[in-house]
């Protein structure tokens, strides 16, 4: 009887064990593994435009509405006398984003 209690605790024991190990092994690729190849941009300093207004890491602030955040982005931007990343920005929103957005962004775009 204390036999087969002892082989059903190392057998659970096992199974913990391994899959205790697997989930520290997945997290560390997780951690550790290489970004997916990501797009080159300006220094957000430098007055050259970056080569795509929208990136991986804007998605992820701005969640599901990238046009707005690029709206308030250009804002920034007149608002900081750079207005050539403005401009930049505000026509691909013009380009890409909704009806108000569009209108917004054209708003903008007159007032420079």
């Amino acid at each position: 009887m204390i036999s087969l209690i002892l082989k059903c605790y190392y057998s659970i024991l096992l199974s913990v064990g391994v899959a205790s190990v697997l989930a520290f092994i997945t997290g560390l690729y997780v951690i550790f593994r290489k970004p997916a190849s990501r797009h080159k941009h300006a220094s957000p300093l430098s007055n050259k435009a970056p080569t795509s207004v929208i990136d991986n890491d804007l998605s992820a602030i701005a969640g599901e509405d990238v046009m707005s955040t690029q709206l308030d982005l250009a804002r920034a931007y007149i608002e900081t006398d750079k207005k050539t990343l403005a401009v930049k920005i505000l026509k691909s929103v013009i380009a890409e984003g909704t009806a108000a957005q569009q209108t917004e962004a054209q708003h903008l775009l007159s007032q420079l």
